[in-house]
């Protein structure tokens, strides 16, 4: 099994953090790894769902269920094979216009890719920062809300 944490403070309102990481649609402008997500309506718990990432130069289907729903607070996902990860991403509020997102990955990949384990996570570190410094930028740039 391998751990991969990462955090990044973002200067917008935890509600409008919460509300932008959650609406799926939004992942693929800021994930470097998902090309397209469906899923079976709101996101909220036990809502299940199908990622098609790249990985390398392969396109693979990953699916995905929310195990923990606590707005705005936490939002767990547990996924399936290959790699069966669980991502809990938490939000903290710093202050009124402050927000920690922490996100910690437990990968526990299954078969052959178990061998893969420490390169999986060092890219996984690699990716999670380049995806939430792309979210902090994304959503500071954006105009803040007139009801922050």
């Amino acid at each position: 099994m391998a751990q991969i944490v990462t955090s990044v403070d973002i200067n917008r309102p935890v509600a409008t953090v919460w509300e932008y990481l959650t609406d799926l649609r939004h992942a693929k402008d800021w994930s470097s790894e998902v090309l397209d997500t469906v899923y079976s309506g709101p996101i909220q718990l036990g809502a299940t769902g199908v990622d098609t990432r790249r990985w390398g130069k392969k396109e693979v289907k990953w699916d995905w269920k929310v195990t923990g729903y606590d707005p705005p607070r936490l939002l767990s996902l547990t996924y399936g094979p290959p790699l069966n990860a669980i991502a809990d991403f938490k939000f903290e509020s710093s202050s009124a216009d402050m927000t920690r997102v922490i996100c910690a990955t437990s990968l526990k990949p299954s078969g052959w890719w178990r061998l893969l384990t420490p390169m999986i996570a060092a890219e996984g570190r690699k990716a999670d920062l380049a995806q939430f410094t792309k979210v902090k930028s994304i959503l500071e740039q954006t105009a803040p809300s007139s009801d922050s």
